[in-house]
């Protein structure tokens, strides 16, 4: 068989891995949009390097854009078999979807506007701008999806194949995919651990290693790196960001969190502070559309959450609602938190600053010293997440050079990944002595190289896009 790597190659995003079998069976593991490069954001991510009606397979590890977001482009493009993922990821996958689709349509919109400009004064020979799928290919891909349950095991119809999904952690419903296949008269154990979760996370269990293996293809996004903090430590770590801003500089704590996953463990952590009477009497806003339909699927999926969201439920009642939150419906409510003239908290997406009503609070409580900007978790370079990390006294924000009067703070401890030690010790406690070769992806190309430098007693390889591999 042959494993050909077409995304997430010595980068963070575009997961997708072609998996061939002799018997002409192909198999792709994730089908992620590419954001390494945002200008080049169409042409990365239009066209595929084979032909999409060729795959008979595609696993879906969980729900992000980077691994899920062009499923609908690839069903667009000729692809009628199955996707086999968790049922909270195909919940999840539906919403993150459309939420993409909604963005792409405001881009397009756009660049129609310019096209349509261009075209009457006769400067414009290309077709009018498109988004990359319709809502028509969503709905395609959730007719397609077989939604596995725990302990489920899909096998191919002539049995060449099993798939058994794995708990990653991460996320609400991530999985790891280990793939058994049987050929030439051989049989060959494969895993790919999608993006797994730091350990001791809140909501979600720790990542569970894949057993048997002879090739794994793992992320690699914290190589190099170690958490600032201890994720069980997490309501601590962040009370005092809360008491510092709020209660003693009486300013406004801005939490950028991804939608699906950062959201919610905050709002997890706010919801304990706030039962165990440790929260100080202030308003708590989210205020992401995305956030508020992903709350809801975690919730109603308790059974693949941990020990600990379980006993609070048990307890409590609810991971998430709590008299201090409020829930931020439309775009009117959100401008009001602009002229609100109290302290308060809030967590909006998106986690790097990028887009959404995120970078409207930052704009807003930027300019004055009393507000704090907490950045939750990593940040890629040149995002404006990492421009504020950076310490710069001023950054660009809707085209306009603003300066950075209030404080900027990073905590580790609600990161969806496992650091340095952490990816280290889950590639030990996969090697049963059958793992011939170790495959690292999702990650940049110079923290990947110290991961693989820290790897012992495993052949490692670090492929580069479209590069292929005969296992």
């Amino acid at each position: 068989m042959k494993l050909t790597f077409w995304g997430a190659a010595q980068q963070v995003t575009g997961s997708m891995h072609l998996l061939q079998l002799e018997s002409g069976l192909n198999v792709l593991v994730d089908c992620g949009l590419d954001y390494e490069n945002r200008k080049e954001f169409e042409a990365n991510n239009a066209k595929f390097p084979f032909d999409p009606a060729s795959i008979d397979l595609l696993i879906l590890t969980h729900a992000h854009i980077d691994h899920s977001g062009n499923i609908p482009n690839l069903i667009k493009q000729g692809f009628s078999g199955n996707v086999i993922c968790s049922e909270p990821t195909l919940e999840l996958s539906d919403y993150l979807l459309q939420d993409s689709l909604n963005i792409q349509m405001m881009e397009v919109r756009k660049k129609r506007k310019n096209y349509f400009k261009k075209k009457k004064s006769k400067k414009v020979s290309a077709s009018v701008p498109q988004a990359l799928y319709s809502k028509k290919h969503i709905i395609d891909f959730i007719d397609m999806t077989i939604a596995l349950k725990d302990g489920e095991v899909f096998e191919s119809e002539n049995g060449e194949i099993q798939i058994e999904l794995v708990p990653a952690g991460h996320i609400l419903g991530a999985m790891s995919a280990r793939l058994t296949i049987n050929e030439n008269g051989e049989t060959k154990v494969i895993g790919f651990t999608g993006d797994l979760g730091n350990r001791n996370s809140k909501l979600v269990p720790d990542p569970i290693p894949m057993d048997g293996l002879n090739y794994l293809v793992s992320e690699s996004t914290y190589g190099g790196r170690k958490h600032m903090n201890d994720s069980r430590n997490a309501e601590e770590i962040l009370l005092e960001e809360v008491v510092d801003t709020c209660v003693n500089r009486g300013g406004k704590l801005v939490i950028p969190a991804f939608s699906v996953g950062r959201t919610q463990a905050i709002l997890f952590t706010l919801n304990q502070l706030f039962a165990s009477k440790k929260l100080p009497e202030i308003k708590v806003f989210t205020d992401s559309p995305l956030a508020i339909k992903s709350t809801r699927v975690y919730q109603q999926n308790l059974e693949y959450l941990n020990k600990e969201a379980h006993e609070f439920q048990r307890k409590y009642g609810s991971l998430f609602d709590f008299p201090l939150l409020q829930v931020v419906e439309d775009e009117r409510e959100s401008e009001y938190l602009s002229v609100l003239p109290e302290p308060c908290i809030v967590v909006s997406a998106a986690g790097m600053v990028e887009g959404g009503r995120i970078q409207m609070h930052v704009r807003n409580n930027i300019g004055h010293a009393e507000n704090t900007i907490l950045i939750a978790g990593f940040c890629a370079e040149g995002t404006l997440g990492d421009r504020l990390l950076r310490g710069q006294d001023f950054v660009e924000i809707n085209r306009k050079e603003r300066p950075v009067k209030a404080k900027v703070s990073r905590i580790d401890v609600f990161s969806a990944h496992p650091d340095h030690e952490q990816l280290l010790d889950y590639f030990r406690e996969s090697n049963a002595g059958f793992l011939d070769s170790l495959f690292l992806v999702h990650g940049e190309a110079e923290q990947m190289k110290i991961l693989a430098d820290d790897v012992k007693d495993l052949k490692v390889i670090m492929p580069q896009k479209g590069e292929s591999f005969e296992l």
